[in-house]
Formats: structure tokens, sequence, C-alpha cells
């Protein structure tokens, strides 16, 4: 199985939560989410909406290239590597260009319509907090297209 398998795997859209606590395990924040993913051809595009209390959403767009294992993102503002760990698991370090002394490495692992993921946020080389994510597919509920390849047009 490859990351593109994985990735076909878990296109849909999911409900779930971020709890972002401290390295000493001190609960910072807690909010709702949204993820839409989809995986068309070499092609995958995900919306994330981030659901605070309080705040308007705020919404994000990423756009991937996948080649088997091989993924390229598609994005000014960050860079990524994503590696495959067994034929489930998927590792992803990633950071914001603003932001060259930050990465974040996330381990994701989706069984059906159930997944979870783990940031470990690193600030200069050490953690500085950790994200858990738990989130839910919605069955039957198609991801929005916002971007549609040139090989589908």
């Amino acid at each position: 199985m490859t990351i593109a398998d994985i990735l076909t795997d878990m296109s849909g859209v999911w409900e779930g939560t971020y709890t972002v606590l401290g390295a000493d395990g001190t609960l910072l924040e807690r909010f709702a989410s949204r993820q839409e993913g989809r995986m068309e051809g070499t092609d995958w595009t995900e919306k994330v909406v981030y659901l605070r209390d309080g705040t308007e959403p705020a919404v994000r767009h990423y756009r991937a290239i996948v080649d088997g294992d091989d993924v390229t993102f598609v994005d000014e503002e960050m860079w990524g590597t994503t590696s495959r760990a067994g034929d489930q698991a998927i590792l992803f370090t990633f950071g914001w260009n603003t932001r060259p002394g930050e990465r974040i490495v996330e381990m994701s692992m989706p069984t059906e319509d159930y997944r979870t993921r783990l940031w470990q946020h690193f600030e200069d080389g050490r953690l500085s907090r950790l994200t858990v994510i738990e989130e839910r597919r919605l069955p039957g509920v198609e991801p929005e297209r916002w971007y549609v390849p040139a090989t589908n047009a």
C-alpha cells in the first residue's frame, strides 16, 4: 500500500476535536474542526475549517501532488515531507515558511471512519506543545471540490 492508497482511503469529510496541550500536559485549547479531503488522480486536496468558540471559522486549503509514496505540496506558505509507516499510518513533518524555527511532526492513523492524529510541535528543536486530533468520517458526505485537476477539467 502506498501513501496514495492511504490518502484515497482517507478521502471524505471528517469532523472532530483538536486538543492542544503544553509540553507539560497542561490543557491550552480545545476546539472543533471539519476536514474535507479528496484524492483525484495524483492530486490530494484538503479543506480544513477550524471552529473556535467566539470567533469566525478559520478556513485553510491545501494541495499536494502524490506519486505513490512521493508527496509534493503546492503551497507558498508551508513546506512538508510525508512518509509511510507500515500499511496504515502516515508520518508528516511540516512547517510554515514564515516560522523557520518551528517544525511539526504529525502521525496519522486512519481506520475506516475513525482516525487520530498527533502533532508534536517543536520550536528551535525543543518540544513546545502537543495537539491531539480525534475525528470521525461523515458517511456518504462528499468533500467540497475547490480545485479541479487539469487532467479532469
